[in-house]
């Protein structure tokens, strides 16, 4: 037998006991470890990761020591112990160790179904485990760990890994907890719908099975009660045999909890097949496969570990995938408990012993009250923060709940998940056991709305109402606190989003009127909302009004800017932010000036997301956040907020610079009698119409530069009417689509029709269409776009034509450009031997002329060609871009010659010197990347040094990180000084390592300089 401490040998000596009450915990540790203890998940140890910053850990690895793996009591303990972590959610891996090798459990992966009481275990968990290492194999070894140590924990490696696609391909998000029971709650609501069952009803049924459970689970109910309507039955499943039984239970529960949600109407008929449905939904799952006999009353779901917020969450899911139509009508989206947790943090922090729990809260548009649950927890929390004790005194809870938590919704359905939710929350909050059977508990009716008759009272918390209608019953009330996710979009708008539209002169977008009414509900108090990107960026004159009125009539904070999570991959980080469709921020605001008001706006705007096995969600790192003159952001047609989102301000002083000195493309094109238009658009009606007849260019045949006749086809037919000079050579168009990353402009010397998403621009003088062609080709247009565009970046890869007519031009020299004959070019950027004999279009030459004519520096040049090759390669390839690549030594050798040249170039009279130290030891894969800059009376050239600095660099990452809400992360940079040395340390990535980062680093320490400032950033 080989003799190994696993433990040590994975450096996870640090892993907490779950059974040992000597340890030194955190507050987080303590509070996790006797939940799993009192869970009783059967592991021994948990590895945490710690966020340096707040000391808050959460749990990595669970850990669990067995003698042996043939003993079938100890496989199916080791089963039991998946299960219950897959109930948990919060961990992937489950480590389970003897003496002689340990096994890699997936807890992602739906547990197995015991059917049979010689269930063969072994066979099972193969099913569900990652692999086996056997401590005799040294190439095993090796490879647990790389992949499986302290390290790789901590690192995150598997997620790069080429080594460990094995495992990513066995970690399936779609098979946790949470997707699965929405999985089966959906599969379940269609069973019964096809057994004529109407959808209400079914949630009604549904809803109560939950609660009912969860009471369960947590020990408020047990044979005693159950056994008082069916003789011999110990659980709900039981009584679901029986429907008389079932429905004297239903009664039970409505006489002893009232409450809005549990009231049974008098027509409400339900068979025992559909009863038994309900019961496979809970017990094995519904995955539309028959029903599985099961072992010993074995079920997969455990409701005494799913947490409520979970169950919340779950629930709001699978009402949006039965009704798809909800989403549509009212423009409500699922919101992820991250985003929750983020705005609650900012707004009703429970830290540093908050304890103020006066605070009257509302959200607008509250769906199935997921920020409501949050917001009165949090309550809760400084409840108890004031009294110094825990409070499970359930008529002061019902009093803090119904004094202080209010919702509206329009949709009847979602606000009785609302108020189940609450129910919950306020639940969970007492001692099980004396909950039902010792003593009855009437939960509040909390639902108002008049149209419901199944309602015997109605409550004055939620309201099922028109948000933007006039409600004085709410109105009336005076909130300190307005948080939510109001509905978006710009379709089906009811009368009254029009109406209210209309009245303020604001484009008919359904959430201005929720960010405008927001400030009447909470005239002196605090606002928090999700809105969509596009209001900050969209051009419109009634986008406009808006923005005038929000940034000056009120007072904004700050704002985040998290359109990434619209794009963002399901199995990578996406799967933390729901189903977003729409590029989505949130702004802090309030209607009254403070005292002393800021003349900055904080703007956050994070480009990345993270994965690790610990670590899965957003990024925002030093780069993402940027501090904006109020005074620019009070301007309606600023463009600073797009700009920001993907520059600094140095690209805002420049394309602020190339617009005052040059004129708008409109204006040239006006003043050179210039022909310009969209192409053909389909026909409205047979007298608003042409005929076409000739070459027609599909859009995406169209070529940079030039396109030739045989990527043409003939066309025939009718179109709306349109200017038919638009399609008469020589013309050039530009494409409204990105192509490859760039925006696509091709001259033509011949006639041809184009698609209505292509602009033209004809006149008889064939260089100035050249001139054009060249121009918006060019990388200077590339950039200008990028960062002014509206859409692309944000949303849709695309530019409109009132775009393109701001961009500042100058025309080329039409002498040069006569020489040009498109047609005989090859537009390959690079020679080769097949064009070796065509005439090369000379590229350098163009952007070198380009340079000249907009009097362009070379800095900015650098960033011009940065936000190229890493902004915009970040937005389109995401986690794939080179921008996220490791860092070359080139590069860190280019870095350091440009900053310390301009820093140099400061000190120049000062009779002292920057060094720059590049560290060429450092590990590929290491997450750090470190500089040294030294100042001297000597000036020296860049120096290479072989220190050996991995290990430090990797415990510095740890304190670099901040959690600020579950799956929301801040990455700070730092930079520190020891005597006449700068140590500049950032994240191994090239963006972070690039020219025009040299530059504002440089710049940043001058600034220092200049201020005296020395130490830590």
């Amino acid at each position: 037998m080989v003799e190994l401490n696993i433990l040590e040998f994975l450096d996870l000596g640090r892993a907490k006991s779950v059974y040992s009450d000597s340890e030194k915990l955190s507050d987080s540790e303590a509070v996790i470890l006797s939940e799993v203890k009192e869970k009783d998940f059967g592991v021994d140890l948990v590895y945490f990761n710690t966020d340096e910053e707040t000391n808050n850990s959460f749990p990595a690895v669970f850990l669990k020591k067995v003698n042996n793996f043939n003993d079938v009591e100890i496989l199916k303990n080791i089963t039991e112990t998946q299960r219950r972590i897959w109930n948990y959610k919060k961990v992937l891996f489950l480590y389970t160790y003897s003496e002689t090798e340990i096994r890699i459990y997936n807890c992602s992966e739906k547990p197995l179904i015991e059917t049979k009481e010689n269930f063969d275990y072994q066979k099972g968990l193969q099913g569900i485990e990652i692999k086996t290492y056997q401590y005799s194999d040294k190439e095993q070894l090796q490879e647990l760990n790389k992949l499986f140590s302290r390290i790789a924990i901590d690192t995150g490696i598997i997620w790069t890994l080429e080594d460990a696609q094995f495992v990513r391909n066995k970690i399936n998000l779609q098979k946790r907890v949470d997707k699965y029971l929405v999985e089966s709650l959906v599969n379940t609501a269609n069973q019964l719908e096809n057994q004529g069952l109407e959808i209400d009803f079914i949630h009604k049924i549904i809803l109560r099975s939950l609660f009912l459970l969860y009471l369960e689970d947590r020990g408020a109910t047990d044979k005693n009660l159950y056994s008082t309507y069916k003789e011999g039955a110990s659980s709900y499943f039981d009584i679901l045999d029986d429907v008389e039984a079932t429905y004297k239970l239903y009664e039970r529960l409505e006489d002893d909890f009232n409450g809005n949600v549990f009231t049974i109407e008098d027509n409400e008929t339900v068979k025992a097949e559909q009863l038994k449905i309900i019961k496979k939904c809970f017990t094995s799952g519904n995955d539309n496969t028959p029903q599985t006999k099961l072992f010993e009353d074995w079920r997969l779901f455990n409701f005494s570990i799913i947490q409520i917020e979970l169950l919340s969450e779950i629930y709001e899911n699978f009402l949006f995938k039965t009704d798809p139509e909800l989403k549509k009508q009212t423009g409500t989206y699922y919101t992820p408990p991250a985003l929750v947790e983020f705005i609650l943090n900012e707004k009703l922090s429970t830290n540093n012993g908050e304890n103020n729990y006066n605070v009257k809260i509302l959200d607008p548009s509250c769906g199935s009250g997921i920020f409501l649950v949050e917001s009165f927890k949090r309550l809760v929390k400084r409840y108890e923060n004031q009294h110094k004790e825990k409070l499970n005194d359930f008529e002061k809870l019902k009093k803090l709940l119904t004094d202080n938590i209010f919702g509206i919704e329009l949709h009847p359905q979602a606000i009785k998940v609302a108020a189940f939710s609450l129910y919950l929350a306020l639940v969970d909050c007492l001692d099980p056991k004396n909950l039902w059977q010792k003593k009855k508990h009437r939960l509040p009716n909390l639902i108002n709305n008049p149209h419901d008759t199944s309602l015997k009272a109605q409550g004055r918390n939620l309201f099922c109402r028109d948000t933007i209608a006039q409600n004085k019953e709410i109105e009336s009330i005076e909130f300190n606190l307005v948080v939510g996710n109001p509905p978006f979009g710009t379709s089906d708008l009811l009368e009254s989003v029009r109406n209210y539209c209309d009245t303020e002169g604001f484009a008919k977008e359904m959430v201005l009127p929720f960010l405008h009414k927001a400030t009447e509900f909470a005239p002196y108090g605090e606002i928090a909302l999700i809105f969509n990107t596009k209001v900050l960026t969209n051009t419109g004159g009634t986008y406009q009004k808006f923005r005038k009125w929000l940034f000056n009539d009120c007072y904004v904070e700050k704002i985040f800017n998290f359109s990434i999570l619209r794009n963002a991959k399901k199995n990578f980080g996406g799967q933390l932010f729901g189903d977003a469709t729409g590029p989505i921020s949130i702004v802090f605001y309030k209607k009254e000036q403070p005292k002393y008001p800021s003349n900055k706006i904080a703007y956050y705007a994070p480009k990345t997301f993270i994965k690790s096995n610990v670590i899965e969600g957003l990024s925002i790192d030093f780069t993402d956040l940027k501090f904006l003159p109020r005074e620019e952001c009070q301007n309606p047609d600023t463009k600073i907020w797009k700009i920001a989102m993907w520059g600094g301000m140095n690209d805002w002083e420049l394309i602020r610079r190339l617009t005052k000195n040059h004129i708008s493309f409109k204006d040239y094109l006006i003043e050179n009698q210039i022909e310009y238009g969209s192409g053909l658009h389909p026909k409205e009606n047979d007298k608003n119409k042409i005929q076409v007849d000739g070459y027609h260019i599909d859009t995406r045949k169209i070529e940079s530069y030039y396109t030739s006749k045989e990527n043409t086809e003939r066309v025939n037919g009718e179109f709306r009417r349109n200017n038919l000079q638009l399609f008469k050579h020589p013309l050039v168009v530009i494409k409204e689509g990105i192509t490859n990353k760039h925006i696509v402009s091709s001259y033509f010397d011949f006639d041809v029709f184009y698609n209505k998403a292509v602009y033209g621009f004809s006149t008889n003088d064939a260089n100035k269409l050249k001139s054009i062609a060249v121009l918006f080709n060019s990388n200077l247009s590339t950039y200008f776009f990028f960062l002014t565009s509206s859409s692309w970046g944000v949303e849709r890869d695309r530019i409109v034509l009132t775009e393109y007519l701001n961009f500042p031009y100058s025309e080329l020299d039409t002498n040069s450009l006569k020489q040009i004959n498109f047609a005989e070019l090859n537009f390959e950027r690079t020679p080769s031997l097949l064009n070796q004999e065509q005439n090369q279009f000379n590229f350098l030459y163009w952007e070198n002329t380009i340079k000249k004519l907009y009097d362009i520096s070379d800095n900015d040049i650098i960033r011009i060609s940065d936000t190229i090759s890493l902004s915009i390669d970040l937005f389109h390839k995401q986690e794939k871009s080179v921008a996220l690549y490791p860092v070359q030594q080139e590069q860190t050798k280019a870095y350091g010659k440009i900053i310390s040249t301009e820093l140099n170039d400061f000190l120049e009279s000062q009779n002292l010197f920057a060094s720059a130290t590049i560290f060429e030891s450092i590990n590929r894969n290491s997450p750090l990347m470190m500089i040294k800059l030294s100042f001297t009376e000597k000036q020296e050239e860049l120096i290479i040094s072989k220190e050996f600095i991995d290990d430090e660099l990797k415990e510095i990452d740890k304190s670099l990180w901040e959690k600020k809400s579950q799956n929301i992360y801040f990455r700070k940079k730092l930079n520190y000084s020891i005597g006449n040395d700068i140590y500049i340390i950032r994240p191994n990535q090239q963006r972070f390592w690039s020219q025009s980062m040299a530059l504002e680093d440089a710049s940043e320490l001058i600034l220092e300089m200049l201020n005296g400032v020395h130490d830590e950033v």
